[in-house]
């Protein structure tokens, strides 16, 4: 009986503490919050991977309220975007290919800046514009002659659908529109099996100075950056190069001691814009010594390597091509970032 008894007491006691560690790990596993944060310089399509995750997660989308909301700003994108593209004609003195489209030009440059100015006629003025020969090739020298939002063409494509007075804006619509981040925004989503928190942070250097309020408890960083910038220099800072100014900013990030143990996730963004560009412009103006001519998976893995090389800390960099525009690209792509954060986490839990 003492033998039976002691062998009794033994398994108790080992079913006990087992008991203990699956509770103290499952008490861990419900304290942890899930926090992702999004880096990256400006426009490097980070505010359009948040929009993403609204639409990806579980019951995701945008209600017709949410879409409505939107329709100020795509009029505002349309105005500013033209307006950009008539400064430029003037800078250039190229002149338009139809007469009448002076008279356009000089009445949309007298409209103010944002959605609240659209009209019917601010939007036939535009339409016309657009059909303009002139226009479409001052269009073209975007980018290294002057600056233009990524989305502008599809904006201008898409005017007649704006012009109705049923227009409201599609998800679409919504992830090509541009607003300057400012200041730190949040939400929390939810997937069949992850919920977390994301942080987006403004990406011009006026606004990294608050990052650091952001760095604490993250469980991964999600650093995003243009492959297509290779050619284009810093709104905020002319003499920068954005590729450059990328490079330079994940270095920084991927090596401060906030994130020694923290995963990195880099999205190299941009894939439609990269493939485009490439065939045009050698990737050879921002890296002489690349010789892979104009091949694109030659170019993205050299432009992978050169961000990987610049992780000198002890943490894992997993880096992905996506284009934050493309819901299904994104949606496949968060599918591996979630086994990754997956992974950490459950890591950390039974340490």
């Amino acid at each position: 009986m003492a033998c039976c008894g002691g062998s009794g007491d033994k398994v108790g006691t080992k079913t006990n503490k087992d008991i203990d560690k699956f509770l103290q790990a499952d008490k861990k596993k419900s304290n942890q919050q899930v926090k992702l944060l999004l880096l990256g310089a400006g426009e490097s399509g980070k505010s359009t991977i948040f929009k993403q995750m609204k639409i990806i997660q579980q019951n995701g989308g945008y209600s017709t309220e949410e879409l409505a909301s939107y329709k100020s700003i795509i009029f505002g994108n349309c105005i500013t975007q033209m307006k950009n593209i008539i400064y430029a004609m003037e800078q250039f003195e190229a002149p338009f290919s139809n007469p009448e489209n002076l008279n356009r030009s000089s009445r949309l440059s007298r409209v103010p800046v944002g959605g609240d100015a659209w009209n019917a006629q601010v939007a036939e003025d535009i339409k016309h514009l657009w059909a303009d020969e002139a226009v479409k090739a001052m269009y073209e020298k975007r980018d290294q002659n002057y600056q233009l939002n990524d989305s502008a063409a599809y904006f201008f494509d898409n005017i007649d659908r704006f012009m109705t007075g049923e227009y409201v804006p599609t998800q679409e619509d919504v992830l090509r529109a541009r607003v300057r981040t400012t200041g730190i925004e949040e939400a929390d989503f939810k997937f069949e099996d992850l919920s977390f928190k994301m942080v987006d942070v403004g990406g011009q250097r006026s606004e990294r100075r608050k990052w650091l309020h952001c760095f604490d408890s993250v469980t991964a960083v999600i650093f995003c950056a243009s492959l297509s910038e290779y050619d284009q220099k810093l709104r905020e800072d002319e003499s920068q190069n954005r590729m450059t100014e990328s490079l330079l900013l994940f270095e920084e990030m991927s090596n401060i001691t906030y994130f020694k143990n923290t995963p990195f996730i880099l999205f190299l963004n941009k894939t439609d814009l990269f493939k485009e560009k490439i065939d045009k412009v050698p990737l050879s103006v921002c890296f002489p010594n690349y010789t892979g001519g104009a091949d694109y998976n030659a170019a993205s893995n050299f432009i992978i390597q050169r961000f990987l090389e610049k992780n000198q800390s002890s943490h894992e960099v997993f880096p992905h091509l996506t284009c934050a525009v493309n819901t299904e690209n994104i949606d496949f792509v968060f599918k591996a970032v979630r086994k990754t954060i997956l992974t950490k986490v459950m890591g950390e839990i039974f340490l």
